[in-house]
């Protein structure tokens, strides 16, 4: 739904809360004993569905591992590079200097959170053990031992949240929020891609990234979107922007 700008710059209380209560239900329903088991029935059966495709499939396997191997994010993140292009190019031409603006608080946002939140918090701070598919599920299709030559992720001892799925929801959720449905809808198919590898190689439960990620997604966007703080950034941006472009024509 599209805001003006003066919605935009003002509190929305009462999202902003619906969406902490949204985020601690759902974080809490992985850890309540009567909630935890259906998520242990939905993980389990989900990582056997995706994982058994793997099994006696050469082609299939080094797709996967070719989409998990750290070399891959280079290319993924070419094409969210392609989403911000299409979204700049589509504006008008007095309001690409926003957009523009728009999207770097994007990436500075989930940047941050990926750094603060999910690596330093989860992984040092408030450390959750739990082991990975692979560790836990007999019989699964480890790409490592299918695929040796190749350094691939499909075990870990701490699986939640994951990494990969903070980023891509985060992208999703924040591209569709400013670049509308069409393109939303296509940001957020691609997020489910980026979010496969992990998951089909066995690197992280279903949970980890619907309850994980997408806690903090909800979180952080909510603060984000319902606060002043894009706004505030953004209009700064701008303002540089301008700025910038003054001194290039005075100097010329």
């Amino acid at each position: 739904m599209k805001m003006n700008m003066q919605e935009k710059k003002s509190w929305n209380l009462k999202v902003l809360f619906l969406c902490h209560i949204i985020a601690a239900l759902l974080f809490a329903s992985l850890f309540w004993p009567f909630t935890r088991t259906y998520w242990e029935v939905i993980d389990v059966a989900f990582f056997k569905f995706i994982n058994s495709t793997l099994r006696d499939r050469p082609i299939w396997q080094l797709f996967w591992a070719l989409a998990n191997h750290k070399l891959a994010d280079w290319f993924e993140d070419l094409c969210v590079l392609c989403f911000f292009i299409t979204y700049v190019k589509q504006a008008a031409p007095e309001l690409r200097k926003r957009k523009i603006a728009e999207l770097i608080f994007i990436v500075v946002y989930i940047a941050a959170i990926i750094y603060f939140i999910n690596r330093m918090l989860f992984r040092e701070h408030l450390s959750i053990p739990r082991l990975s598919p692979t560790l836990v599920v007999d019989d699964s299709v480890r790409l490592s031992e299918e695929i040796p030559w190749m350094s691939i992720k499909d075990d870990s001892s701490k699986s939640f949240p994951g990494d990969h799925g903070t980023t891509a929801l985060l992208f999703a959720a924040s591209f569709s929020y400013l670049a509308g449905w069409r393109l939303g809808i296509l940001a957020t198919l691609y997020a489910a891609f980026l979010c496969m590898p992990r998951l089909i190689t066995g690197a992280h439960w279903f949970s980890d990234v619907i309850v994980g990620s997408g806690t903090i997604t909800i979180v952080f966007l909510s603060w984000a979107f319902c606060s002043p703080l894009f706004t505030r950034f953004t209009d700064a941006l701008v303002r540089f922007f301008n700025r910038l472009a003054t001194l290039s024509i005075s100097n010329h």
